[in-house]
């Protein structure tokens, strides 16, 4: 088996990481393949109903690069962290789609359901509020440029 096909077949999967208490999420656990240096592919749907009740549902082939922080600061906040990754999951689904159910959103509205989920998965108000602060700062850049035919195959 070569090493492309090796790292293709890994599977992070966070199966009992996350609390719910709530039960907000769907789908639980998210499980997702390495496919290449940087991103990761969805293996199964899964869903996350807001505070305002709204359902959105990240689906099985999507492909995202989980938290889009500079590699200087991975010491600090890696990519996969977690509780923030899980987060980055709906970040990612909602900059490439722009809508919760059929509702089209604004990026600000992105970036909020990003912060809110961070919250709701036990991410320290610290971390969210800094995670948060980076995304409406620099956010406008991948907001002006994804489209959902590069994400889904």
């Amino acid at each position: 088996m070569t090493e492309k096909i090796k790292r293709a077949v890994r599977v992070k999967d966070w199966t009992t990481e996350i609390p719910d208490l709530e039960n907000r999420f769907a789908g639980l656990p998210i499980a997702v393949a390495y496919i290449d240096g940087v991103n990761w592919r969805f293996l199964k749907h899964i869903s996350y109903r807001t505070k305002a009740n709204e359902i959105s549902t990240i689906r099985k082939g999507f492909v995202l690069d989980f938290a889009s922080v500079p590699q200087i600061m991975w010491w600090l906040y890696p990519s996969t962290g977690f509780p923030y990754a899980i987060a980055a999951c709906w970040h990612d689904w909602l900059y490439c789609h722009r809508k919760i159910g059929g509702r089209e959103i604004k990026r600000k509205e992105a970036d909020e359901l990003f912060y809110e989920i961070m919250r709701y998965v036990g991410c320290s108000w610290w971390t969210a509020a800094r995670l948060y602060r980076w995304v409406r700062a620099f956010g406008w850049i991948p907001w002006g440029r994804r489209r959902p035919e590069d994400t889904i195959p």
